[in-house]
Parts: structure tokens; sequence; C-alpha cells
């Protein structure tokens, strides 16, 4: 091949802060050995990585922000990133939060959304931690395009707009005509979770958009795009797409 795309890890911030090891095993390891890989072989390499790399005490990082990440999950994927820089150095590190449909055995953050939402269950969301999501469809076409033009290094691929996981929620349900109702307000220090987490992710893309030419992409936009995608029969496909 002569593009590989590293999307594997272990995603789950309060598994990992139970399991480092696991963490640091799927996170990174794996990592550095497919990035050692592809640089034998002599194959471009994009790397997905996380927004979850900075303390939250400010908004819009910037790819020469430095990381101060404060659970498990951050340090090894940023262990990740420092290992796949050295093994590959013109890999293309991409820092990112995506949404879109997922499968049968891992649902996606917007489909705990939707299909809470369609059961008539209420779901708590933080109104104080704040991302710039971005459809799975626009950041893998907008990563293949960077990698075409041998773009290297680490790079922001998130969407255009700072929002909190609440109003993504109310957001969401407006564009899909769900009960809004059932969206509760909540707040991170509130919560029972066992890993820290930063209240601020957000990341500034200004470096993706002058690469590529153009805007990552509204929220809305995104939104209406997952809509068509389920008339059009792509949660159906991807639910039904991994079966072991």
């Amino acid at each position: 091949p002569s593009l590989g795309v590293h999307t594997a890890g272990l995603t789950s911030v309060d598994l990992c802060e139970q399991q480092p090891a696991a963490a640091m095993h799927a996170n990174a390891e794996l990592a550095r050995n497919v990035a050692l890989a592809t640089r034998r072989l002599n194959i471009k390499l994009i790397h997905i990585s996380t927004d979850h790399l900075f303390d939250g005490s400010r908004s819009l990082y910037t790819e020469t922000d430095p990381p101060a990440p404060l659970n498990v999950y951050g340090r090894t994927k940023l262990q990740a990133e420092q290992w796949v820089g050295q093994e590959n150095p013109g890999a293309l590190l991409v820092r990112t939060n995506f949404f879109g449909w997922g499968h049968r055995y891992r649902q996606s953050f917007s489909d705990w959304i939707i299909y809470s939402l369609r059961a008539g269950r209420s779901v708590t969301m933080f109104d104080n931690v704040f991302i710039t999501p971005i459809l799975a469809d626009a950041l893998a076409a907008s990563a293949q395009e960077l990698a075409s033009n041998d773009e290297r290094g680490i790079i922001n691929l998130a969407g255009d707009e700072r929002i909190s996981k609440y109003d993504f929620g109310l957001r969401l349900a407006g564009i899909f005509g769900l009960p809004e109702g059932l969206i509760q307000r909540g707040s991170l220090s509130r919560s029972r979770l066992v890993a820290e987490r930063p209240l601020d992710m957000s990341l500034a893309n200004a470096r993706a958009r002058q690469a590529l030419g153009k805007n990552l992409g509204s929220l809305d936009g995104f939104l209406s795009r997952l809509l068509e995608q389920e008339s059009a029969g792509r949660r159906n496909e991807l639910f039904t797409a991994v079966t072991e």
C-alpha cells in the first residue's frame, strides 16, 4: 500500500486509568510498531491522535501549544505521537474529535445520544466541557488530502465551531427531530468518572484550513450530513459491517 492509517487504540478514558499498562500497549506501543513498519516499507502514515492532550485551562489549542495531559489516556496518546514522530518523521499526526455512525459493538458519541433519545431515555451532558467536533467522513477526506499533499507532523483536524457537549446534544436533537427535553444539563465536577478530564479540549484548525484552502465545516452541516447518511442506509451498513 502507498498509505496506512492507524486508528486503533484503547479510547475508554476511565479504562485507561484503571489499566495503564494495557493503555500504553494499545495506544503507544502499537502505534510505534506501525510507524516503524511503514517507514521501513516507505508507506505514508496517517496516525490518529486525540484532543485529550491538554489541561483544559484555555480554549482552541494550536499544534505548537505544549501538551499537559491530565490522565493516562492523554499521556499514552502523547507518547504515541512522540514515538510515531521518531520512527516515521514523514507521518501525519492528526489531532481530532470526531463523531459518526458506529457499529453494533461500539457506539459513537452521536449514536449514544440518538439511540437514547429515540428510546425515550434522558441523557446528561456536560455544559462546561468544550470540543470542536468533526464528522468522521470530513475527517477522513481531509486527512487523505493532506497526506496526498505530503503534509507531515502534527495537525489539528477539527470542526470550525467550539461547542459544549450539552449544546452539541441540543443541536443534534434539533436536526434529527428528537426531544430536546430529554437532554439534561450536567457538570463535569459533579460526575462520578474515574479519570480526571480537561474542561476544554477545543482545537484551533487554522493550519489545516490554510493547507486545504477551505474551512473544515460547520456543526449544523455535519449533523445534516449525518441525518442524510441514515436516510441513505449508511447507519445500517456500518451497524452490520463488524460481525466479530
